[in-house]
């Protein structure tokens, strides 16, 4: 578009042409409509009502405004149908000043909708939101990040709301209560979807709001009165402070309704939420099939080449140029490169992850650098791994741990998800199962527990942290940190496989969960130096040493240790239990069972070991009080010993892949490091004989963001620091070095606020 703004007079072409604009309007009667007043960046909405009589005016007619800005430039913004003859148009721009505009109507002949002028009078914002003091969201000039208007760097913490605007989640206290603990842990953006929905078969009653649905059956026409419903729960975010990422719909709604009907769809999105500061996900699993497809799951390529076409629309229909992206399924491709057929239309890559444990790990980290590496380069951020407590059962550490590899890989933020939030679970009422599942659904923990749920704010405190630095400079350094080479790698020396004694351990799954305990008895005058579990179960356990959870595993072919636990032990009677479970089919290559080893040194130079044998005691069904010390079962006996280390159908057990299972590093050379370290084994943090001394460290908990210093880093000659754990972390845990930032240096540019 051209911008006439510069030019000193305007030519005689220009006068001719606004003559007979104006001779035009005089004819119709029009005279210009009051003038609507708004702050820069806030929306504000412009009405008019239709004098003819349509019989489907979502359908029938097409009302777009073109905005002139001060400047000149043209901006043409759709309006939307909003029931009966009323039509309105939403606008909002940074630039102070006067923006004229006139209305264009696909029926010339209706004059409440044809030629109608008037201004929108922008001022300065005075206010606090950051959406509205910084300006919209873009992608920064280096493609690794995303950033406000005014430079301002926008680290990404999201949740995950699937199906918030349905009535499932009550408006408005229900939905108020959420966004509130959701701002208080610093997350700043909701993913949801806008009405057609995961999970469930079009029209279900789960998918309705206050309103209804938003579209009538077969997808005739739109439902006004569903989204002014959602309005009013957008607006609530945008008014906290939130970016709302609106996701248009789910994938497999793209083959029912058509392109022609999806890009009608997206263009009501975008007239209705465009000029509020939004970010655009075109479709949810966009290369997922219905899930009663033939064959499903399956990488549908004919569904993705229709959802580029959407995606080419949206960029073309969007006049405010809102950040865009799509999320694809997790079938063996994971980001959304994969899910168009035309990587260009994207501004960011929102990656999918598996929702696993520790072997998802490594997928992650790989989609994250691969996605790095690619062209075009763009901000890359996981919009689904990993949700807490998944069917109820997936554990927070997991949650937690996709947050830190993410980031310390070159993410541009995280997405987290709760199971109970993203599907609106109400207290005894839960979503159910999908379409053709097990039956047994993804969990039935509610909204209300879930929002409780430990990982939301250990994530709030991992960007808390990181925002303090100048983290949209880092650059993933992979080479800087190494599991430290003489700390004990797993040893399950002397142990033997055990399970629950009756009947055979092979038919003893799937979702067996035994139980088993073993007492440790330190002297009178025991100081513990250092103290070690390594622990394997096919498939999974959990550990708690005195009743404190102590570690986890879940892959029997790499058996999991956890150092930093001297704390927890004291002299006399201690306990060591631990939960098993058998879960895979078929039972009959996948036979139940645990091994173990805690080895416990004491400062006068004596080691103790307890590995696993039959003195053990297990348990068939849970004791009551698991799994404190006081925990008791109906009748405690002893385990059975299926035999050592090594044998079949077992084997030799593996090592973790440190590379991607161990210790990950980001950060700038010279002036900060930012290190994650998985467990509470020693790491090494290397190659530091290029930089400038004075160098301090510090450390975070991952769990409980308790921090506290290290000093002076100290290298040796090599280069290399040894750095053990904070005494009283037992899990994963941050380390940061820091070096005095040179004089003349500019200071991070990072926001820690929303």
């Amino acid at each position: 578009m051209h911008s006439f703004a510069s030019r000193r007079r305007p030519g005689p072409g220009c006068l001719v042409l606004a003559l007979g604009w104006w001779l035009l309007l005089a004819a119709r009667g029009h005279a210009e409509e009051a003038a609507v007043g708004t702050p820069a960046n806030v929306m504000a909405e412009l009405t008019f009502t239709a004098q003819n009589t349509h019989a489907d005016p979502f359908n029938d007619v097409t009302l777009d405004v073109v905005f002139t800005t001060p400047g000149g430039r043209e901006l043409r913004v759709p309006a939307f149908w909003d029931g009966g003859a009323l039509w309105r148009a939403r606008y909002a721009a940074p630039e102070t000043g006067v923006h004229r505009y006139r209305t264009e109507c696909s029926d010339g002949t209706d004059a409440g909708l044809i030629g109608r002028t008037g201004r929108v009078e922008v001022h300065p914002y005075t206010g606090a939101n950051p959406s509205y003091q910084h300006g919209p969201l873009r992608v920064a000039a280096s493609g690794r990040y995303l950033e406000h208007a005014d430079h301002t760097p926008f680290f990404w913490l999201a949740d995950t709301w699937w199906m918030g605007l349905t009535h499932r989640l009550h408006w408005p206290e229900e939905f108020q209560e959420l966004t509130a603990d959701r701002r208080a842990k610093g997350f700043n953006v909701i993913q949801i979807v806008a009405g057609l929905y995961p999970d469930m078969p079009p029209f279900d009653p789960r998918g309705a709001n206050e309103a209804g649905f938003p579209w009538t059956t077969n997808y005739s026409t739109i439902r006004p009165e569903y989204f002014a419903a959602a309005d009013r729960r957008l607006a609530w975010l945008v008014d906290q402070g939130f970016t709302p990422c609106i996701v248009g719909a789910w994938g497999y709604f793209l083959p029912w309704m058509g392109p022609e009907k999806m890009r009608a769809h997206w263009r009501y999105l975008i007239a209705r939420y465009g000029a509020w500061p939004v970010v655009w996900c075109a479709a949810g699993e966009a290369n997922l099939p219905w899930y009663l497809a033939p064959h499903f799951p399956y990488d549908d390529r004919r569904q993705t080449t229709d959802w580029t076409g959407v995606l080419r629309y949206i960029r073309t229909a969007d006049p405010y140029h809102r950040p865009l992206t799509i999320h694809p399924t997790a079938i063996g491709q994971y980001t959304a490169r994969h899910a168009t057929d035309d990587a260009g239309l994207l501004d960011f890559d929102l990656l999918q992850t598996p929702h696993g444990e520790r072997g998802a790990v490594p997928v992650a980290i790989n989609a994250v650098r691969e996605s790095r590496a690619a062209t075009p380069r763009m901000p890359v951020i996981d919009g689904e791994a990993s949700y807490e407590m998944l069917s109820d059962r997936l554990p927070t550490q997991w949650t937690r741990r996709m947050f830190w590899i993410c980031l310390m890989n070159g993410a541009a933020g995280h997405t987290y998800g709760a199971n109970g939030i993203w599907q609106c679970n109400r207290p005894g009422q839960p979503h159910g199962p999908s379409p053709g599942g097990s039956g047994i659904g993804y969990g039935k923990i509610p909204w209300n527990e879930a929002m409780h749920l430990p990982g939301s704010t250990q994530l709030g405190l991992g960007k808390a942290l990181l925002t303090e630095l100048p983290w949209s400079d880092f650059q993933p350094h992979p080479e800087w940190v190494a599991p430290a080479e003489n700390a004990a790698p797993p040893d399950l020396t002397g142990a033997q496989w055990i399970w629950y004694p009756e009947g055979q351990p092979a038919a003893d799954a799937p979702v067996a969960a035994r139980y088993f305990r073993r007492e440790l008895v330190l002297p009178a005058d025991a100081v513990v130096t250092q103290a070690r579990l390594c622990a394997s179960a096919d498939d999974g356990f959990r550990a708690w040493l005195n009743g404190v959870e102590c570690g986890r595993g879940d892959d029997w072919h790499q058996p999991q240790q956890f150092a930093g636990l001297a704390p927890r032990l004291h002299p006399g009677i201690n306990l060591l239990t631990l939960r098993a479970e058998n879960r895979a089919a078929p039972v009959t290559a996948n036979p139940a069972g645990l091994i173990a080893r805690l080895e416990v040194r004491l400062t006068n130079g004596q080691v103790l070991r307890w590995t696993t044998d039959a003195t053990w005691q297990s348990a068939r069904e849970t004791p009551a009080n698991w799994p404190t010390p006081a925990a008791d079962a109906p009748a405690w006996t002893n385990a059975l010993a299926l035999g050592p280390l090594g044998m079949g159908p077992w084997g030799q057990l593996g090592a973790p892949d440190e590379s991607l299972q161990g210790p990950q590093a980001t950060g700038i050379p010279g002036r900060v490091r930012v290190i994650y370290a998985p467990d509470a084994r020693p790491i090494v943090v290397r190659h530091l004989d290029g930089e400038p001394p004075g160098g301090r460290a510090r450390y975070m908990d991952a769990v409980s963001g308790m921090r506290g210093n290290y000093g002076p880093v100290t290298p040796d000659a090599a280069g290399s620091w040894f750095c053990p754990p904070p005494g009283q972390v037992s899990q994963d845990w941050v380390l940061i070095l820091e070096w005095p930032v040179p004089a003349g240096t500019r200071g991070s540019k990072s926001a820690a606020g929303l």
